[in-house]
């Protein structure tokens, strides 16, 4: 879905504006087409970076997926590219006013909020960090969404400081995972002293 609604914007900006160079573009949002057309890249950005609504396929990944897979794709390639081409387009190709801008806040805001509310009441610890990856997005988009360039360079930097740590976390409950056979919360305790270099990393991570 995100996909298509990136092609379709692609497609969009060629026939309307002659050119797909970045470098070239330059798209006051002003009338129906463009803002539709920012609506689909829009959309794309923010399902790969996993901010509501389009945040789903993180939590349903982490339920099935080995531990290392969702350390690399959820908690670092897609976020970084999510974020960064939803920054190219809101700050660089399209010059947004303030209701797409508050747009982008409100989204930024609900993120923050509501996944991690879902993180606090999930007992299987790959879902719960995936949740909590879904609301760290949200500080980026927020950032993004200000247009206050202090804000935007911390929300940039969050995501990665947020790469990092989110990371470190997914291959901690791995080698949780691998040593206790589970990943469900309530059936887990008192790892410290059997696992303490996995302790000493969640922590600093945490």
């Amino acid at each position: 879905f995100s996909d298509a609604a990136l092609f379709l914007a692609v497609a969009l900006i060629r026939v309307k504006y002659g050119s797909l160079s970045m470098k070239d573009l330059s798209i006051f949002v002003g009338d129906a087409y463009s803002t539709w057309v920012y609506i689909l890249m829009l959309v794309g950005a923010l399902t790969k970076a996993g901010a509501m609504p389009f945040h789903t396929w993180i939590p349903a990944v982490a339920k099935g997926a080995p531990t290392p897979v969702m350390a690399l794709i959820p908690s670092a390639i897609d976020k970084l590219l999510g974020i960064y081409l939803l920054a190219r387009i809101s700050l660089d190709i399209f010059s947004i006013g303030p209701g797409l801008m508050m747009l982008l806040m409100i989204i930024g805001a609900v993120t923050i909020v509501g996944a991690v509310l879902m993180a606090l009441i999930q007992h299987d610890l790959k879902v719960l960090l995936s949740y909590h990856a879904v609301s760290q997005v949200g500080y980026m988009v927020l950032g993004i969404g200000t247009g206050i360039p202090i804000a935007i360079a911390g929300g940039l930097f969050h995501m990665l400081n947020n790469v990092i740590y989110k990371t470190l976390l997914f291959l901690s409950a791995g080698s949780i995972e691998k040593q206790t056979g589970t990943t469900e919360v309530d059936k887990l305790g008192g790892l410290a002293r059997a696992m303490p270099v996995t302790f000493i990393v969640t922590a600093v991570a945490a």
